[in-house]
């Protein structure tokens, strides 16, 4: 069979770095080992608005159109199935991912013939040998599907995927010229549970994480090198390798094995030490990216987050020092006070990273910020909006009892001005070899989403 995966185009549409889509790559992989014909269309990267799929795929003519849905990019995928569907109406229609997870009623009602639930790497498969046979689904668990008039809820079993036991995504479904790096998944979830954060298998599934061990992330790294001579590669896990000891076994390993390709990875600060960091710079680490969020002890506490000031400049300090290029995420509008807000601006200019990226507070599906508004001084509108669920802009449907739009803005601007005055660039404005960047909702330019803001500050904005 032809089986075509579409990754709608999220609502951010610009983004710094543009990974390929792991997820759709495996069942796109597994597919092929079982014989069937796949082409994915990613919408981030493709040109034009990553709207005019069915042009794309026009010559393809799919059996199964498979979508891969975050909340963010749930209205376009809306719109394409919709598309889609008048141009192949013999197609069977599946959607998958978190937000199909968390709404599966609400998707299904937009034109899909079934929604698969939670990891789709066991289920997947036996979905398409199901259409194939023309057997139904019926005996597959984690599945919901219309059969005539009547709606099936099939739950999960609960099983965790094991990662060692899947094959090493075949990089060649994607269209890789669209790519400016490779990418590698070495764990799946998080042992941490922020009050900000959702990911399926560590805050919905409740498993924690899932690691392959050094060896296998090494053999993998080496296939990319070897086989499509990477040169850079994107670590999309949560967390880079939590254990200590999986981290220098994974050093020693990249040295031993003579690998040359550089990496960019995501940790805690907490992780990170002068002895684990010069390990890392010395086995080809470039980049690592620090969720920081708040320059609040408070606030800190009240998210959740589970780390200390000390402990995340102790960290950022230790990665600076070997060599390693800091960048840190922020989040305006945690919950705590204007002055809880101004902190973290004091914190930045003190822990001094190469980049800073700043964002608004975004409830997102599955987080108790959602769930459970209301207790932490959030007012969501519409919870059905999820257009503005997505980091990058300042939405009107996201506000807060703590914090006004007119002082969400003004430190914005506050943060510019000051980060600015410390050597900083707008990383909109940024030429190469500036080693100091930041990033705002404000100089990104998203001004479609600043639906309500007082004519004082529109007139500044429509000045920069």
């Amino acid at each position: 069979m032809k089986i075509l995966f579409v990754v709608p185009r999220s609502f951010n549409k610009k983004q710094m770095y543009k990974e390929y889509p792991l997820g759709v790559g495996i069942l796109a992989t597994l597919c092929r080992q079982n014989g069937h014909e796949t082409l994915v269309y990613d919408g981030n990267v493709e040109d034009g608005e990553g709207e005019n799929v069915e042009h794309w795929v026009e010559d393809f003519q799919p059996d199964v159109i498979s979508f891969s849905i975050i909340t963010p990019n749930y209205p376009v995928a809306k719109m394409q199935v919709l598309k889609l569907k008048e141009i192949y109406p013999s197609a069977i229609f599946i959607a998958g991912g978190l937000h199909p997870t968390l709404f599966p009623d609400l998707v299904l009602k937009d034109g899909y013939d079934l929604v698969c639930l939670g990891e789709g790497e066991r289920r997947f498969p036996m979905i398409i040998d199901a259409i194939e046979s023309k057997e139904g689904f019926h005996h597959i668990d984690g599945v919901l599907f219309k059969d005539g008039s009547t709606i099936f809820n099939n739950p999960m079993t609960g099983e965790r995927v094991d990662l060692n036991r899947l094959p090493f995504v075949d990089r060649n479904v994607f269209n890789l010229k669209r790519y400016t790096h490779h990418s590698l998944v070495a764990s799946r979830g998080c042992p941490y549970k922020c009050n900000f954060c959702c990911n399926y298998s560590g805050t919905i599934l409740q498993k924690g994480l899932s690691v392959s061990p050094a060896a296998r992330v090494l053999d993998e790294l080496e296939y990319l090198e070897k086989t499509f001579n990477a040169s850079v590669v994107f670590f999309c896990d949560d967390i880079f390798f939590v254990k200590r000891k999986e981290i220098l076994k994974f050093c020693a390993g990249y040295k031993e094995r003579g690998l040359s390709l550089k990496w960019i990875g995501q940790m805690r600060a907490d992780t990170l030490d002068d002895e684990i960091a010069v390990a890392m710079a010395q086995a080809g680490c470039q980049r690592l990216y620090f969720g920081i969020e708040s320059g609040s002890e408070e606030v800190l506490v009240s998210t959740n987050k589970r780390l200390t000031k000390a402990q995340m400049l102790a960290g950022t300090n230790a990665a600076k020092k070997a060599g390693i290029r800091v960048k840190t995420g922020w989040i305006f509008g945690l919950p705590g006070t204007l002055a809880d807000q101004k902190a973290s601006i004091d914190f930045m200019l003190n822990m001094r990273p190469h980049e800073i990226s700043i964002h608004q507070l975004i409830p997102f599906p599955g987080t108790p910020y959602y769930d459970l508004p209301e207790q932490f001084g959030i007012r969501i509108r519409d919870k059905l909006d999820f257009e503005s669920f997505c980091y990058g802009g300042i939405s009107d449907n996201i506000q807060f009892d703590y914090l006004t739009e007119d002082q969400l803005i003004e430190l914005y601007f506050e943060a510019a001005k000051r980060l600015e005055a410390a050597g900083y660039v707008a990383s909109d404005k940024a030429k190469l070899g500036d080693e100091y960047l930041y990033s705002t909702p404000i100089n990104k330019n998203f001004m479609p989403v600043f639906r309500k803001i007082s004519s004082e500050n529109k007139e500044r904005l429509n000045a920069e």
